[in-house]
């Protein structure tokens, strides 16, 4: 018996190795022990949800594969086209921030799918170990250090606001209560692939930026117009265009967040505020009456 369960316990070290590579090649941006924990507990028989670890190799797999993947504006693009240019560039393909808006969707994607094999985990009976995971202070907190696989190695470089959004979703799915878990995982992903992405984020403002430019240039060499006046529209419209694009808490957040946007595009209109003071005020007044206008 004792031969048996060694050759056992044997194939069991061989198999989590094998995974641990797997995992080691489609993330390897993963610390070596966090890994190789994950690979160890997802090929344990402690695992409720075994086919969960295939369908997170075919997502990192699928991710992989997309990010590899040119972009379909890439083609669009002239030759010599940087880093710093791209922008610029991209604020002149028509379109081209829908087809990121959409690649950056379906990198979501990928992960949603992931998150709904979860669907079949099996509620918890024990409605107090629910709320003491519910009502931990941090996702971390939520899953005993002791345990053999330590969650929080997982969760340590991940936003505060996504982790709980995270802790809520698994919440949730323990509770038995699917269709909230389901939709808390998505808005996980989608703020991990876009609202909180920072790269993406900032690229699409700075295209809107340059796109403002174009037109503006447009439309002076139209009509030859270049007073205080049109500037100023242009410079309101630009700010009011950026505060639509998402929710923000408060004006002052929002004006925060986007005057060093307003304040590049105003000097690139060659239309700049009187100084970064007057220019702060200027655009939390603009966004505060275009709050009170909703």
């Amino acid at each position: 018996m004792s031969s048996k369960g060694s050759v056992n316990n044997s194939q069991t070290k061989s198999q989590t190795s094998d995974f641990d590579t797997e995992l080691a090649q489609i993330i390897p941006e993963m610390p070596d022990a966090t890994r190789l924990k994950f690979a160890t507990f997802l090929d344990s028989a402690d695992n409720p949800l075994p086919e969960f670890k295939q369908q997170f190799i075919d997502s990192f797999q699928k991710f992989e594969t997309l990010t590899q993947t040119d972009s379909q504006v890439r083609p669009l693009l002239p030759e010599g086209t940087t880093e710093e240019t791209l922008a610029k560039e991209l604020a002149k393909v028509d379109g081209s921030q829908s087809i990121l808006k959409a690649e950056q969707q379906e990198a979501a994607d990928i992960f949603n799918l992931m998150f709904e094999s979860l669907s079949k985990l099996e509620p918890c009976d024990d409605i107090e170990e629910i709320r003491k995971l519910a009502n931990a202070p941090t996702l971390a907190e939520a899953f005993p250090q002791e345990e053999e696989f330590d969650f929080s190695d997982l969760v340590d470089a991940m936003p505060q606001e996504s982790a709980e959004i995270f802790h809520a979703a698994i919440a949730c799915q323990l509770a038995g209560m699917t269709k909230p878990a389901k939709l808390l995982f998505k808005l996980f992903t989608q703020r991990q692939f876009i609202d909180a992405n920072e790269g993406y984020q900032s690229l699409q403002t700075d295209i809107t930026k340059y796109k403002g430019a174009i037109e503006t240039a447009k439309h002076h060499s139209k009509k030859g117009e270049n007073s205080h006046h049109a500037s100023n529209r242009k410079r309101k419209e630009f700010a009011i265009g950026l505060f639509k694009e998402k929710p923000y808490k408060n004006p002052k957040q929002a004006t925060e967040r986007l005057f060093p946007s307003i304040n590049d595009y105003a000097n690139s209109i060659n239309h700049p505020f009187t100084s970064e003071y007057q220019g702060f005020q200027t655009v939390y007044r603009w966004f505060l009456a275009e709050r009170k206008n909703k």
